[in-house]
This record gives structure tokens, C-alpha cells and sequence, in this order.
């Protein structure tokens, strides 16, 4: 009886010893005022977010653990144009995943951020996720997903997805997605001499919906396949490349006189370069893009350069330029910001110009940010506990 009651006590310290957990709560306050003289409903607008975090991690042994997520967005503003204001709030998951990690595996179950790719600017391959690069938060929305992932011991990895439950439109997608529908992909990442390169594929049902027009109202579902190939390399100066090719089932996309566009083929084509230079980092990406109803006779073809400089001035301070220039369309984009982080918050001071159309806007927006058509000032806050 001893010795079956001392086994026990020392499986219990065992386990006391191998298991451990951690509970961690943080948080990110955002408070921003944007003054934008050209925008009609948008001139001056005075916001703030708040995104708590509630993180859980359970250690089983040295291989293996379970850890869950959850952070929401709670977010009010107000926006003065004409003698008017226009108030808005709102209280929203952020991420809420769980996590199970073993060895060199793991699989994550849940609302969160997908992100993967070699490109920082203007990005073919954001399929999942609405980074804005003049955002220096980073904010996105995630989406309803089961990811697993595979490291092999050669730093070749390999992932897996699924997601449900999913509608907006992502990065350079034309059209939404059939949220009843799921969707299903993956990716595998090779080493080679200097960097890497890797392949992606995603498949899903997306959708035109223009059930809103009284006059012509249409709703057509296409299935669409979503390719992907990025590599990059340091050759003492960072290169590298990223394209994505899109095959919509029917050209459904219509123009103001419901004529098809035929955008059933969709190809964009990235290349970038990354030197830094006496404590400048400059990073320049060229984008080719090509629509069409035909791969080979696109009716759409677009040129975006854009090009960044940024120059950390201390430990404290930082400044960076953004500029972009579509080519085809002759829009130019500027974004300039200071920051400087005191104590426990830092400050940003931002100038910026966004064209006043969208199609000379390359970056990828979203309803996290507050960056207005033509000129704006924008002064911001955050603080991390």
C-alpha cells in the first residue's frame, strides 16, 4: 500500500512540476484625431479603441501545450463635416482562437490573423488578412479559421487551412465569399541557398451580389482557385518576389452598364528590393497587374511602384516615408509619421495623400484605420499594458 501511495505522490509531483499554466491579460488603447479639410463627410474625426487580451497557456511536458486567445475591439468615435456630426461605436470580437502545440506541430482553431508572404508594401498574397502598411499598428481583421502547421527539421514547413463562416472581401479580392461555404487551402515552404520559396493554393466560392439594385438585381455564385509562389533571398541586399494568380469560374463582375468585365483571370506579380543605407532602411516593390477575360488578352493592366525610407533618429524617436505612384492611372500616395515613445504610450504625428480615387489606391483598406481621400493630419496615441 506504501508503495503504490508513494508512486502516486511522486506522479503528482510530476505532474505538479512538468504541468504549468500562465494567464495573461493585456491590452492596446488607441486614441486619434484625423483633421482631413477635403474629405465631405470626414473633415475632422476624434476616435479611440481599446483591444484587451486575455491569454491562457497550459504546459503538458516539454513537447506539447494548449493555449487559447481572445481579444475584442471596442471602438468609438465621432466625425464633424458641415456643421454635422456623425457618432459611431462598437463592441466586436478581435481574435478568439485556441491553440494545441506539439513538437514541431501545432493546429489553431478560431478566429484569428493568417499572414504569409515575402512582400511588406503592396502584398498579392494578403488572401487572409487587410494590413495597411501606413498602419503602424498593423491592425486587420482575422477570420474564422482551423489552421495546422508542420516545421520540419530542414526549416521546411508545411500549413494547412479551413475556414467557414466567412464573407468580406480580402486584399485584392474582386468579389465576396459565400459564408455557408467553406474554404480550403495550403501552403509549402522550402529552404534554399540564401532564403526561401514557397508555394500556396486556396480555393473557395465567391460571389456577386447585387441583389440592392431595385433595377437589375443579380446574385451568381463562381468557384475561384487562388495560386501562389514567393521566394526571398539576402544577397547582401534583401530581394524578392511575389504573384498570385486567380481563376474565377464566370466573369460575372459587371460595369455601370451591366456589361461583363470579364475579370475572370486575375494575375498580380510583385517584385521588391531592401537595402539599408547609414541607418536608412529603403524599401522599393513594383506591381504588375493584369485583368482579364483571357490570361494571355488582359483588358486591364496596372503599374504601382511604391518606396519607403525609415530612419530610426534615436532610441526613441523614429520617422518614416511612404510613397506610392500607380502609373496607369496617375495617382500618387504619400504618408509621412513621427513617433516617439515616452514612458508607458507613444505618439505618432502623421501627414499623408491619398488619391481621391480607389482604384489609385494600392494599399488594401479597412475598417480599423482612418485614412481619408486626399490630404489629412493625424495625430495618435497608443498605450500597451
Amino acid at each position: 500500500m506504501m508503495r503504490y501511495l508513494l508512486i502516486y505522490i511522486l506522479l503528482a509531483l510530476s505532474i505538479k512540476v512538468t504541468a504549468q499554466s500562465t494567464l495573461d491579460f493585456n491590452g492596446l488603447f488607441q486614441g486619434f484625431t484625423t483633421y482631413s479639410p477635403e474629405s465631405d463627410q470626414q473633415q475632422l474625426w476624434t476616435g479611440v479603441r481599446y483591444i484587451p487580451e486575455l491569454k491562457y497557456e497550459f504546459e503538458i511536458d516539454s513537447l506539447q501545450s494548449i493555449s487559447a486567445y481572445v481579444s475584442a475591439n471596442i471602438y468609438g468615435s465621432v466625425q464633424y463635416a458641415g456643421g454635422n456630426s456623425i457618432w459611431e461605436g462598437t463592441v466586436a470580437p478581435y481574435r478568439a482562437w485556441v491553440r494545441y502545440a506539439y513538437e514541431n506541430s501545432e493546429v489553431r482553431i478560431g478566429l484569428q490573423k493568417i499572414d504569409f508572404g515575402s512582400s511588406t508594401l503592396l502584398r498579392p498574397l494578403q488572401w487572409f488578412n487587410q494590413i495597411d502598411p501606413r498602419d503602424p499598428l498593423g491592425l486587420t481583421n482575422g477570420v474564422y479559421a482551423a489552421l495546422g502547421k508542420y516545421y520540419f527539421k530542414n526549416n521546411a514547413n508545411i500549413w494547412f487551412w479551413a475556414l467557414y463562416g466567412n464573407e468580406e472581401t480580402r486584399g485584392y479580392d474582386i468579389l465576396q465569399t459565400v459564408r455557408n461555404h467553406p474554404e480550403l487551402g495550403g501552403r509549402l515552404q522550402l529552404p534554399t541557398p540564401k532564403g526561401e520559396i514557397a508555394f500556396s493554393y486556396h480555393h473557395r466560392t465567391a460571389v456577386f451580389d447585387n441583389r440592392w439594385n431595385i433595377n437589375d438585381p443579380l446574385f451568381i455564385e463562381t468557384p475561384e482557385n487562388k495560386y501562389g509562389v514567393d521566394g526571398k533571398w539576402d544577397i547582401g541586399i534583401g530581394i524578392w518576389f511575389e504573384g498570385t494568380y486567380t481563376k474565377t469560374k464566370d466573369p460575372i463582375v459587371l460595369n455601370a452598364n451591366s456589361d461583363p468585365l470579364g475579370l475572370t483571370h486575375q494575375a498580380l506579380l510583385d517584385v521588391g528590393i531592401d537595402y539599408t543605407i547609414k541607418g536608412v532602411n529603403i524599401v522599393f516593390e513594383h506591381l504588375f497587374t493584369r485583368y482579364g477575360e483571357e490570361i494571355n488578352q488582359p483588358q486591364y493592366k496596372g503599374n504601382t511602384s511604391a518606396i519607403s525610407f525609415n530612419y530610426p533618429v534615436s532610441f526613441f524617436d523614429n520617422i518614416s516615408l511612404m510613397i506610392y505612384q500607380d502609373w496607369t492611372n496617375d495617382g500618387t500616395g504619400v504618408y509621412a509619421t513621427y513617433n516617439h515613445d515616452f514612458d508607458i504610450w507613444t505618439g505618432y504625428i502623421m501627414a499623408y495623400y491619398n488619391p481621391t480615387t480607389q482604384i489609385s489606391t494600392p494599399y488594401v483598406n479597412n475598417d480599423l484605420n482612418q485614412f481619408t481621400p486626399g490630404f489629412g493630419l493625424r495625430l495618435m496615441a497608443t498605450l500597451n499594458h
